[in-house]
């Protein structure tokens, strides 16, 4: 080994040599004769110029570490770095492409202690276990650097000598690696959107929106598990057509959908149209007994449409059905095991009756395992002009008419912020195509509570729309905060007064929360 390659290449400002030798700098270690030399520094020279010192015991402990050239010139050529360490973790000895491949100079790491230099090295692991370490894509801290790297421990006598580390720089190529899978990613994700956008066409499901694509992309990938999914969302956002959506590209497609809807059927009966009964389970019941809608649903799906109406008794019969996989007919006899996959619906806060005690907290754990929340269809954007066509084009086919939508219509239904969604701007354009006689909807064919919005939207001033986004605001920040008046005043930056007042003036109910 060179000395130039060990000694720091900044000239020594040293005016006095006095008894202190001077070398020249392309001096190979093994030439230096240590036992000749009285002094602990020595200098090294490039023609006339002071370049550099090292200490005389430095030198000799390399010399010591680097007494068999063979085996460092054969290591001093491969392509991979290597570097040498003793039983105590001093660095002796680093090939050439150490410093290229991870860019710190020789006299930088000659003669210093790994633990010095990277504190948490495998290398030290190494010399405590004295058994190899294998590594890919290993970070080395110290420089950002990621490396391939094995580390072997030597021995010499069967004595303990130390560990050599031998690596090969795969950073840009890890970067590469992390760039690939990114746009694999976005492609992924991608190609997931255009496969929801053709799911949609194929089941004639309308929607462009982007946060309506974004849950029908998470419903497809929903639908291919067994988990049991919980759709939240407005009465008329088409609740039951995603169920539908998810069952249909599931891998029981081919099996029964099951609907229920706990809302229209009376406590007495819901039971018996869950799990059915016997015959004689009751008074008027049929003498074959009946079958319930679980066990029509079996190897299938069943739809538990309006589940935050049901009752505690009834949540606690259908928990118990959940967890064990079995039904219990009205009227005895043994349990029956179903095969049923569930989908269940709400358009109530059901967090906030489990807090009111009228719902169960471990039945909404094993119906939410996954959630989905359809957005209303005012805030699905230019989804309302595409459900405005298709309508329309429906109930032309079906009363043999080719009307269009006048302008002055046309406005008023996008203006319309339709609490009953997709379900009531359908009955909407239904209502229209009947009742149209020439050859366009106008305001007077559209439904009575529409046409009274006609002077409001004509007439709209700009306070008008503050003031509905003002609302909108203080209403959307009460949720988050829960109702709590002092968080939620907090988070708009206004007085306790002035959000009172605002909540009076804007007619926002409030639950029954502590401040």
């Amino acid at each position: 080994m060179k000395i130039s390659k060990i000694i720091s290449l900044k000239e020594h400002n040293e005016e006095r040599l006095d008894n202190i030798p001077v070398l020249p700098v392309d001096i190979s270690i093994d030439k230096i004769d240590v036992s000749k030399i009285n002094s602990k520094i020595i200098y090294f020279k490039d023609k006339e110029r002071i370049v550099g010192y090292i200490e005389t015991e430095l030198i000799s402990y390399l010399q010591e570490k680097n007494s068999n050239n063979m085996f460092l010139n054969i290591v001093e050529d491969i392509e991979e770095a290597v570097i040498i360490i003793d039983e105590f973790g001093r660095i002796f000895y680093a090939n050439k492409n150490y410093p290229k491949i991870l860019g710190v100079p020789l006299n930088k790491v000659i003669g210093k202690y790994i633990q010095n230099i990277e504190s948490n090295a495998s290398i030290i692991e190494v010399l405590k276990t004295k058994k190899p370490i294998i590594k890919s894509n290993h970070l080395i801290k110290s420089i950002e650097k990621y490396v391939n790297v094995r580390i072997y421990p030597f021995f010499v006598n069967n004595t303990f000598a130390g560990a050599y580390s031998i690596f090969t720089d795969v950073t840009e190529l890890n970067y590469l690696n992390q760039e690939v899978i990114r746009i694999s990613n976005v492609a992924s994700q991608y190609n997931e959107k255009l496969i929801a956008q053709e799911k949609l066409k194929e089941l004639k499901i309308v929607g462009k929106n982007k946060n309506f694509l974004n849950l029908i992309t998470k419903s497809l990938s929903v639908a291919k598990t067994d988990a049991s999914v919980l759709i939240l969302g407005e009465n008329g956002s088409g609740k039951d057509i995603l169920a539908k959506f998810i069952h249909k590209n599931s891998k029981r497609a081919d099996e029964p959908f099951i609907i229920l809807n706990c809302a229209a059927i009376p406590e007495n009966l819901i039971e018996s149209e869950m799990f059915g009964y016997y015959a004689g389970a009751f008074t008027g019941a049929k003498k074959t007994g009946q079958i319930g809608k679980f066990q029509m649903a079996d190897k299938g799906t069943i739809f538990l449409d309006e589940v935050g109406d049901m009752s505690l008794s009834m949540q606690a019969k259908l928990l118990r059905a959940l967890e064990t996989g079995e039904i219990e007919k009205i009227g005895g006899g043994q349990n029956i095991k179903v095969d049923v996959r569930v989908i269940a619906a709400t358009n109530q806060k059901l967090e906030r009756k489990i807090e009111d005690g009228s719902f169960r907290q471990d039945l909404f754990y094993r119906l939410s395992v996954v959630t989905l929340e359809l957005p209303p269809l005012r805030k699905r954007g230019l989804d309302i002009t595409l459900f405005i066509n298709y309508f329309l084009q429906k109930y032309n086919l079906k009363y043999n008419k080719n009307l269009m939508v006048s302008k002055e219509a046309y406005d008023i239904l996008l203006e319309y912020n339709w609490p009953g969604n997709i379900r009531e701007l359908k009955n909407c354009i239904e209502h229209c195509v009947i009742l149209a006689n020439g050859n366009s909807i106008e305001i007077e064919n559209l439904p009575k509570r529409l046409q009274n919005i006609k002077n409001k939207t004509i007439s709209t001033t700009l306070q008008e729309h503050v003031q509905e986004k003002e609302k909108e605001i203080i209403e959307n920040t009460l949720r988050v905060c829960n109702y709590n008046i002092n968080a939620a005043k907090t988070m708009l930056n206004i007085s306790e007064r002035t959000i009172y007042r605002k909540i009076k003036a804007y007619n926002i109910i409030l639950p029954k929360v502590t401040k």
